[in-house]
């Protein structure tokens, strides 16, 4: 069961980033694949301590030295110029299957959801599948949190983070959130009818969530896994404006989250 081809590590030399390059190192290393370091520089001569050329080659390279520490033997590094969030879009635009990722920390802040992070754009732009990394995970991984509603969209998002999870060696969790045991047995039950995993020797946990408010009751248990996965269906238009499920546990998680881009197969 193959994941992602290729890691794509956004870096600019802050702690947030810093995370995100070690996650992305692993991940390279477990998938087996390439990573690429991209490091955006502004190109602006009339600011104080511009991001030059120069301090992006010595960003990219010393994140490109981490990955190789790790185990990483194809590591590449990539600096263009111009806006973070817009190069990034771009970049991944050409490589939609490549796995992007980035420092998750500045998602669940009212002010740079606000302002517009670079995290908050790619949430909501990225036409690739995107990590974002707000914790340091342990040598071995535990539970991943797929996260299903029974919709078809999701279904998209649990196989490709079935895929990623097992890549890595971690627990997968079918976890899906209803009012009460009946109504969670009987949407587990559907789920795991229609997702028809056919995967040797799988062993897919099965977690009902109860609660009423879908988004809140992940939100509160999401410290359980080391991951969880949601589909973005809901990012974007009049469902985000509305506060899609999607959209609300983006920026409440407090756990390493894989957001899912289901507008492709």
């Amino acid at each position: 069961m193959d994941a992602y081809p290729r890691i794509v590590i956004g870096a600019d030399g802050s702690p947030e980033t810093s995370l995100a390059v070690e996650m992305g190192a692993v991940l390279g290393l477990r998938l087996k694949v390439p990573v690429t370091v991209v490091t955006v520089w502004d190109g602006f001569t009339n600011v104080p301590d511009p991001q030059s050329l120069e301090w992006a080659r010595g960003i990219s390279a010393a994140a490109a030295a981490v990955v190789r520490e790790v185990g990483v033997a194809d590591v590449t590094t990539h600096e263009p110029t111009g806006s973070a969030a817009d190069v990034l879009i771009d970049y991944v635009d050409d490589q939609p299957e490549s796995l992007l990722v980035i420092g998750g920390s500045s998602l669940s802040s009212p002010k740079d959801r606000v302002v517009g992070s670079v995290a908050n754009r790619l949430s909501h732009h990225s036409p690739a599948d995107v990590f974002f990394a707000t914790k340091r995970l342990p040598a071995s991984w535990g539970a991943v949190g797929l996260t299903t509603d029974g919709s078809s969209t999701s279904r998209l998002a649990v196989r490709r983070g079935l895929k990623l999870a097992l890549a890595v060696g971690a627990a997968p969790h079918l976890v899906t959130v209803a009012k009460d045991r009946e109504e969670g047995s009987r949407l587990m039950s559907a789920a795991i009818g229609e997702l028809d995993l056919d995967e040797p020797g799988l062993q897919l946990e099965q977690d009902v969530l109860i609660g009423l408010l879908a988004a809140k009751t992940l939100v509160d248990n999401s410290a359980d896994y080391d991951l969880l996965v949601i589909g973005n269906r809901g990012m974007s238009g009049p469902s985000r404006l509305l506060g899609s499920v999607a959209n609300k546990v983006t920026h409440g998680l407090e756990t390493n989250l894989l957001l899912v881009n289901t507008t492709r197969d």
